[in-house]
């Protein structure tokens, strides 16, 4: 279909003539111009998708898009293209359904010929074998749903841009072979040149930006666990349990209005520890979650909005395990593969990071802050990001 169509643009492009006009004088002051009706020859694919491209050909089409105007089974196209007094060029437009392509140029309209409108490819689903976005290079990918065309070789699939091997290929199910070395990014499949994006990979092995694989919640708009209850949120909820962070005992040292039972963790969709400004001093406070990681060197950056720790002290770390350490137990631990001790007070937005290197083939992970606050001590973070290097 490319091939004919790319032929039939030439042929377009080739033509040369111009728009003939006839006018008669019905007065000494008046003229009236009668445009010639367009003559229609042949046209360019005779099927297809919506949204792509028809050439039709003949004469006295003139040169001026505006003037022409093109319907697929009643239903206008919103784009013309391009046109000359020999070719006109036209998208197929959303919702055409099969039946007559009618073209009209000025107040002439024509008939040019019955066009099909293939169904459009749909993915109802995307199945990977982790279950999630990261697909590893040599997994196969499932990808379900309807309209993808009439043979194997209709189909191209790309990870990230990268051609995929396709497996297996039925009318409604693609098992494709995630290639080697695909960068981070959409699987897209393309159906007789009709591309449709399948949903998100996200290559664990690729260097760069791994946060959407291995974190979650981890950035502005950050989510409340839905969770909580009415003990906690009170009538006037200001301070929230974020979603996917574990907040341990020692650092819910905030009280929303008419409730019975303290959080922290997210206020003013900020991750935040506090201690004063009415919320009680703690120790061993910490806000975290975790992941697995593979073999690895990684740096973790924290975007700050504010915080403050004259008489406090606060840890960003990442430890093996379920569960971050004890403040007094984080700068001298096998366990803590890296960590940024912060100084200062009221200090404003600033960047922090570290980076630390995993060795075993996979390591369970808890990552984020450990911290002892006394009044005024604070943070508030709004975004962390985790790189592989």
């Amino acid at each position: 279909m490319k091939r004919l169509f790319i032929k039939t643009i030439s042929y377009c492009l080739l033509a040369l003539g111009t728009v003939v006009f006839t006018n008669c004088e019905k007065d000494s002051n008046i003229k009236q111009y009668v445009y010639p009706a367009p003559e229609v020859s042949g046209y360019s694919p005779a099927a297809g998708y919506v949204k792509s491209r028809v050439a039709i050909l003949g004469h006295n089409f003139g040169d001026r898009t505006e003037a022409v105007k093109v319907s697929f089974g009643g239903i206008p196209a919103d784009n013309v293209l391009s046109c000359n007094n020999n070719c006109v060029v036209v998208e197929v437009p959303g919702g055409a359904m099969n039946g007559d392509i009618t073209l009209q140029v000025w107040t002439h309209s024509v008939n040019v010929g019955n066009y099909e409108i293939w169904p459009s490819p749909i993915v109802s689903e995307m199945i990977t074998e982790s279950g999630s976005t990261i697909v590893s290079p040599g997994e196969t990918v499932t990808i379900k749903g309807t309209g993808f065309g009439t043979a194997k070789e209709d189909v191209v699939v790309k990870f990230g841009g990268v051609k995929a091997t396709v497996a297996s290929w039925s009318e409604t199910e693609i098992r494709a072979v995630a290639p080697e070395d695909f960068p981070t990014g959409e699987l897209i499949i393309v159906v007789n040149g009709f591309e449709v994006v399948a949903g998100a990979v996200l290559n664990p092995f690729a260097k760069g930006d791994v946060s959407v694989a291995y974190l979650k919640n981890y950035r502005q708009p950050f989510k409340i666990d839905p969770n909580m209850t009415d003990a906690q949120l009170g009538t006037n909820p200001g301070t929230y349990l974020p979603a996917d962070w574990t907040v341990n005992a020692a650092a819910r040292s905030m009280q929303n209005t008419g409730a019975s039972e303290k959080v922290a963790g997210l206020n003013s969709d900020n991750l935040l520890l506090q201690a004063g400004w009415g919320a009680n001093n703690f120790t061993n406070g910490k806000l975290y979650q975790t992941t697995t990681l593979p073999k690895g060197k990684y740096r973790l950056t924290v975007n700050m909005k504010e915080y403050g720790v004259k008489t406090s002290t606060l840890y960003l770390a990442v430890a093996a395990g379920s569960e971050l350490p004890d403040v007094t137990d984080i700068a001298d631990n096998e366990s803590v593969k890296g960590f940024y001790l912060f100084e200062g007070e009221n200090r404003s937005a600033s960047v922090v990071q570290f980076e630390f290197e995993l060795t075993e083939e996979s390591t369970e992970v808890a990552l984020g802050f450990v911290c002892s606050l006394t009044a005024n001590g604070w943070f508030r973070a709004t975004e962390l990001k985790l790189e592989l290097l």
